[in-house]
């Protein structure tokens, strides 16, 4: 009977373990989720470009609108930062830059990160802007965004320098 129960178990388990190939198409493979296909030498070498097609009609399309939204904009003044971080909260893509710049008195600084995907959203770097050279007191930041499909500015957030 024990035998019985675990020539069962091994079954049902071999059984079970063998359905993952199905709920994974690309088993075996090398490639991961984010790599992109390229089309084969042949299909390129066989495409001919037609004559409506002009170098400048991508070039000229307009792009959506980027929402941003302020996660965290902070003072550190023990590591001597301004501490600024973003999302576009109605994409999800790798590939953008975000431009962090703040105003405070007469004094302006800027500093460009990366932006990348996560499960919902784009998400900036996080942008240290140092302190130094910056008044105390009120400041405004504006956040900029852009990519290959998307832009978007959020200006006028107010952050304390102390």
């Amino acid at each position: 009977m024990r035998k019985i129960a675990i020539l069962a178990i091994l079954t049902a388990s071999s059984i079970a373990l063998s359905g993952c190939a199905l709920l994974y198409p690309n088993w075996g493979t090398s490639a991961k989720p984010s790599d992109s296909a390229s089309p084969s030498q042949s299909a390129s070498e066989s495409a001919t470009p037609t004559d409506s097609a002009s170098p400048s009609a991508s070039a000229s399309v307009a792009k959506q609108n980027a929402q941003l939204n302020v996660i965290e904009a902070m003072a550190d003044t023990g590591s001597g930062t301004l501490l600024v971080v973003a999302e576009v909260t109605n994409v999800s893509e790798t590939g953008g830059k975000c431009t962090i710049s703040v105003v405070a008195g007469g004094v302006s600084k800027a500093v460009t990160v990366n932006a990348e995907a996560n499960a919902t959203a784009t998400q900036c770097f996080p942008a240290n802007i140092p302190l130094t050279g910056l008044p105390k007191g009120a400041a405004k930041i504006t956040i900029s965004y852009a990519s290959t499909g998307y832009q978007g500015t959020l200006a006028n957030y107010a952050v304390n320098i102390p």
